[in-house]
């Protein structure tokens, strides 16, 4: 085992290092940047009713990972538990998973799968990440999203319901975990 896969548990973190290993700066930043862009790419939809807009939806991974490489960079290399490492992977393949998800869509001409899947998605992610945290409302809207696509009535209002689901999977988990983060800090 080499020295730097050792959990350090005895350690006392400052604040800004809990914040940076068991926080949830991560889903705040892949949840602002979802929720900004889908709100830029309904603005779009609704005031031209053009779908180009939908080709807006790259700028979440372009800007995700743009801004995820800053962040881990300004971040110091401290330990890591086995479960980081887990839970980091899982994130990978969730996030590919929905590229996947767009790719394959956009070769169908079935775009309207695209929010929906990623929506559930993400939400099992999230659900999985926190057993601290347990919000199944993301699900229960990607569920709505998929199941309107069945009956034909799916709408660009959908892009609102996707805005949900990043609010409960994403946003609110990682403002809890920043504040399970400083509390434990405190303690």
């Amino acid at each position: 085992m080499e020295e730097k896969d050792i959990i350090m548990e005895d350690k006392e973190l400052n604040e800004q290092e809990s914040l940076d290993t068991g926080s949830g700066n991560m889903f705040l930043l892949w949840g602002y940047v979802s929720a900004i862009v889908t709100l830029v790419v309904f603005a779009g939809i609704y005031w031209t009713r053009n779908p180009v807009w939908m080709w807006g939806f790259w700028g979440v991974p372009v800007l995700g990972y743009l801004f995820s490489f800053i962040l881990v960079r300004k971040q110091r290399k401290l330990a890591k538990s086995y479960g980081d490492k887990v839970l980091n992977e899982m994130w990978q393949i969730m996030g590919l998973l929905c590229i996947a998800i767009v790719l394959g869509a956009t070769f169908t001409n079935h775009y309207e799968i695209i929010l929906p899947i990623c929506a559930i998605l993400i939400s099992l992610s999230s659900i999985i990440t926190g057993s601290i945290i347990r919000y199944t409302f993301g699900i229960a809207l990607g569920l709505n999203m998929l199941f309107s696509i069945l009956d034909k009535t799916s709408s660009y209002l959908s892009l609102l319901e996707f805005v949900l689901v990043i609010v409960f999977a994403l946003i609110i988990p990682g403002h809890i975990l920043n504040y399970c983060a400083r509390k434990d800090n405190k303690r």
